[in-house]
């Protein structure tokens, strides 16, 4: 028997940096939100645990893939062994910013414990997947959530955003740690400055929101990586208002693109991907 599980993207809305902390990781504050467009999980029995990757991401295999640590991190939770045979087909860009790998981690996660009659707790399908990285906890619920520390602080917010976006993949991988450690006191914010964007999610104001949204860890990835600041520029010249996404290398737009944009990302081959928030 053959199950596919569907694994999401998000955006980050915005994101600010508040400080370095101790154990030299950030302390940020994001606005996550996933969106409709997803990579497929193709799970069956095996004779051991394997995962592989399709669309030639050849260096995601077995225990270098986020999913193979998951299913480890399950097998430990629980003592029960995992046989299974995992083939991901990717479709969400690798080193974007959308999440891809953490969504995987994250889908996995729930698929085996609802297999298994949710032998694990939420809070303890928390406290794994904060072992596998700071955006995989998000994904466990998805939706719409603001995230504090190292993005795995999470509160959830009821409501969900009803808009198009498009969402442009410039083909350069953005390195999160490279990003991060480029980052200077001059962009650091501090938590009351947010408390507009607070009064705004509150008030259920989300238009106004993103009149006041930045992405200042983006900034940095804009400053490192040409590509991103190509995309963005043009996007910016043809009167566009566009967001970069976690530390990059996607840039995301509200609405539909024209005609121009869809010309353009064939020429200079740019992944376009057209989605909604959901």
């Amino acid at each position: 028997m053959l199950d596919i599980v569907y694994s999401p993207a998000k955006v980050n809305l915005g994101l600010w940096v508040l400080n370095k902390r101790e154990d030299g990781y950030h302390d940020i504050f994001t606005i996550f939100h996933t969106v409709d467009f997803y990579d497929r999980i193709f799970i069956k029995e095996g004779t051991n645990l394997s995962v592989k990757t399709l669309n030639n991401y050849l260096e995601l295999q077995n225990e270098n893939n986020l999913v193979y640590k998951a299913v480890v991190e399950f097998e430990k939770a629980t003592g029960i062994e995992q046989n299974l045979e995992i083939v991901i087909e990717k479709n969400i860009p690798i080193g974007g910013g959308l999440g891809g790998g953490s969504s995987n981690a994250a889908a996995i996660l729930n698929y085996l414990n609802k297999k298994y009659g949710y032998i694990l707790s939420e809070e303890k399908l928390f406290d794994i997947s904060k072992k596998l990285g700071a955006d995989v906890p998000f994904f466990l619920k998805g939706g719409f959530a603001l995230a504090e520390g190292i993005g795995d602080k999470l509160t959830f917010l009821e409501k969900r955003l009803d808009k198009d976006i498009f969402i442009i993949y410039p083909n350069v991988k953005s390195e999160t740690k490279k990003v991060y450690s480029n980052v200077k006191s001059e962009i650091l914010t501090r938590k009351e400055d947010l408390n507009i964007i607070l009064s705004l999610l509150n008030e259920d104001n989300i238009d106004a929101l993103f009149d006041f949204i930045e992405n200042k860890l983006g900034e940095v990835a804009k400053s490192l990586y040409p590509e991103i600041k190509e995309v963005y520029d043009f996007l910016v010249y043809l009167g566009y208002k566009p967001f970069i996404t976690g530390s990059g290398s996607c840039i995301y737009v509200l609405g539909k693109p024209k005609e121009n944009i869809l010309k353009v990302c064939d020429i200079r081959d740019w992944k376009l991907i057209q989605t909604k928030f959901r």
